[in-house]
C-alpha cells in the first residue's frame, strides 16, 4: 500500500516536487543499469534471430546430404496405352523390356438381392414377423422377430456360409466371398431359402443367385521373366507397372532416368534459402551504430508520442551486432565450405567445385565484394550436370570422407556435409553467447542470460536503496516542517505576549 503524506503545511513548500528532483540524481546509477539490461536484451534476441536464420539453412542442407535426393528416377514408358509407368522407389536397372500376355480380371460374385419389406427403413429396426430359419449356401441362420437387419447381417458371417450381406438403398444384398465354395451349378451359384415365413426379408420360396464369374491374373514378362498379379498394378524393381492391354510377341520399352528437376528443384531451394540467410546476417552485421540512442526509460516513453518512442528504439536497436565476430567468421567459414575444391578417390576433377556445374559468383558486369557472397545458377549449365553427370553432382554434395586426419577429411568431404558442421558450430556458439531462441526452458545459462540476470539483481538491490534515501528525505523534510511549526507558534505566543502588553 502506498505510503500517504501531508507535506508543505508549515513551510509551504513544495517537498513531493523537491523529493523527486533530489530522487533524480539519486536514480542515475540504477538508470544506466536498466538501459544496459535493455540493451542486453535486445542484443539477445538479435542473437537468436540470426541462430533461427542459420537453422533454417542448416535444416536446408540437411537434405542434401544424403544420396537419396539425388537419387530419384523418373521411370517413362514408350507406349503408355499398353503399360505406363512410375517410379516409387530407387530402380537399380536403367530399363526393362515388358510383355504383358494377359490383364487381370476380377471375379464377378455370384449375388442375390433380397426385398425387404418397405417397413423396415433401417438396419438397426426389428425385422418384426414371426421367427423362421434362413438357409443360405447349404448353412442355416435362426431369424428371430426381435433381430434387427445389422443382427442377420452379422449371423450371416458367422454362419461361414462363404456370402456376406449388406443393406443397400432397402435391399438386402447377398454376395459370395472370393474363392468361396458354393453349392449349385458346377459351384457356380448358391440358393437363398427360408423355413418359416421369410416375407419380411422378400424370402418366397428357393432364390437362385446369379453364377460367379471367375476373375485371372495379370501375366507379363519383364526382362524375360514371368511375373503374376492379382491386379493390374505391380511393382518391380521401385517402378510401379499400370497394364492396360496386352501386347504378346511385341514387347515395349521402359526406361529409367535421373528426374532432372526433382534434383535441380533441391539445390535450386537451397541457392535460394543459403542467398536469403547471408543476406540477413550480412545486412545485420553492418548495421550503422548510432550511439547517441540508447534506451528509454519509462517515464521517458510516457513523455513522447508513440511514433517518437518507436524511432528512437529502432536507433538504439541498431548495429548492436556491427562486425560481430562470431557472425562473421561464421559468414567466413561457409563461404570456404564453399568454394574449396572436393578431392579424393573417384572424384571427377571436371566437377570438384559448385561453378563448374553452373552455381557461382555474380555474372559478368557485377562486383562480387557488394554481393556478399551470393550465389547464382547457370540454369542450363546445372541441368546438363544433372543430365549428363547426376554421379559427380552427387558426389559433390554427399561425398562422406573416413579419414580421421582433420584436414584430408575436410577437403574429402562434400559441399552439404561441410556446410552442416560449420553451421551446427556457429549455431552452438551463438547458443552459447546468447542462449536458445527453440528452448523452453526458464534457465538461460548463456553469457548474455547470466549477464541480465546479474542486471536484474542489481536493480532490485538498487531499488532497495532508493526506497530507503527517499524515506530519509520525507522524515528530514518533516522535521523540518515540525520544528518550523514549532517556531511558527513561538512566534504566536510571542507576538500575543507583546500584544497584552
Amino acid at each position: 500500500m502506498s505510503t500517504i503524506r501531508f507535506t508543505g503545511m508549515a513551510s509551504g513548500l513544495d517537498t513531493e516536487n523537491m523529493v523527486k528532483e533530489l530522487m533524480k540524481a539519486r536514480k542515475e546509477p540504477m538508470n544506466r543499469i536498466i538501459r544496459t539490461k535493455q540493451t542486453d536484451e535486445w542484443k539477445r534476441d538479435a542473437y537468436r534471430e540470426m541462430n533461427t536464420l542459420l537453422m533454417d539453412l542448416r535444416t536446408s542442407v540437411d537434405s542434401l546430404r544424403f544420396s537419396g535426393n539425388f537419387n530419384k528416377k523418373k521411370a517413362s514408358s514408350e507406349n503408355d496405352a499398353i503399360t505406363s509407368v512410375n517410379a516409387v522407389g530407387t530402380p537399380k536397372l536403367s530399363s526393362y523390356a515388358i510383355e504383358v500376355k494377359q490383364l487381370a480380371k476380377a471375379e464377378m460374385p455370384a449375388a442375390v438381392q433380397l426385398a425387404v419389406d418397405p417397413s423396415i427403413t433401417s438396419s438397426k429396426a426389428a425385422i418384426g414377423g414371426t421367427g423362421f430359419t434362413l438357409n443360405v449356401n447349404g448353412k442355416s441362420v435362426s431369424v428371430s422377430a426381435t433381430d434387427t437387419i445389422e443382427k442377420v447381417i452379422a449371423n450371416i458371417k458367422a454362419a461361414n456360409a462363404g456370402v456376406e450381406a449388406t443393406f443397400v438403398d432397402g435391399k438386402l444384398l447377398l454376395s459370395s466371398t472370393k474363392g468361396a465354395t458354393l453349392t449349385d451349378t458346377g459351384a457356380k451359384t448358391f440358393t437363398v431359402s427360408a423355413t418359416g415365413d421369410g416375407s419380411r426379408l422378400g424370402i418366397s420360396g428357393a432364390i437362385p443367385s446369379s453364377e460367379r464369374v471367375s476373375g485371372q491374373q495379370a501375366k507379363v514378362v519383364i526382362n524375360g521373366i514371368e511375373y503374376t498379379s492379382d491386379s493390374n498394378k505391380l511393382t518391380f524393381d521401385g517402378v510401379e507397372f499400370t497394364l492396360k492391354q496386352t501386347n504378346q510377341g511385341s514387347a515395349i520399352n521402359v526406361t529409367n532416368a535421373t528426374d532432372e528437376d526433382a534434383v535441380f528443384d533441391t539445390i535450386k531451394n537451397f541457392v535460394t534459402k543459403y542467398n536469403d540467410v547471408i543476406a540477413k546476417i550480412n545486412a545485420k552485421i553492418s548495421e550503422p551504430k548510432y550511439k547517441n540512442y540508447q534506451p528509454l526509460l519509462d517515464e521517458e516513453k510516457e513523455a513522447l508520442p508513440d511514433t517518437t518512442v518507436e524511432k528512437m528504439e529502432n536507433m538504439a536497436k541498431s548495429g548492436l551486432l556491427l562486425r560481430n565476430s562470431i557472425l562473421k567468421s561464421g559468414l567466413d567459414e561457409i563461404r570456404n565450405d564453399i568454394n574449396t575444391k572436393l578431392s579424393g578417390t573417384g572424384v571427377n576433377l571436371a566437377f570438384d567445385t559448385l561453378s563448374e556445374i553452373g552455381i557461382g559468383g555474380p555474372p559478368n558486369g557485377k562486383y562480387a565484394y557488394q554481393e556478399n557472397g551470393k550465389l547464382y545458377i547457370d540454369e542450363t549449365k546445372l541441368r546438363a550436370a544433372i543430365r549428363n553427370n547426376g554421379d559427380d553432382v552427387q558426389k559433390l554434395f554427399t561425398q562422406f570422407s573416413s579419414s580421421s586426419d582433420a584436414a584430408t577429411k575436410y577437403k574429402e568431404s562434400g559441399l552439404a556435409e561441410r556446410l552442416y558442421d560449420s553451421l551446427t558450430a556457429t549455431i552452438s556458439r551463438v547458443t552459447k553467447e546468447a542462449g536458445s531462441a527453440t528452448s523452453t526452458s526458464t534457465y538461460d545459462d548463456s553469457y548474455i542470460g547470466k549477464k541480465i540476470k546479474d542486471e536484474e539483481d542489481q536493480i532490485d538491490v538498487w531499488e532497495d536503496r532508493l526506497k530507503e534515501i527517499e524515506d530519509r528525505y520525507y522524515k528530514q523534510f518533516a522535521s523540518m516542517e515540525t520544528l518550523m511549526s514549532k517556531a511558527q507558534s513561538q512566534s504566536s505566543w510571542f507576538a500575543q505576549m507583546l500584544g497584552q502588553s
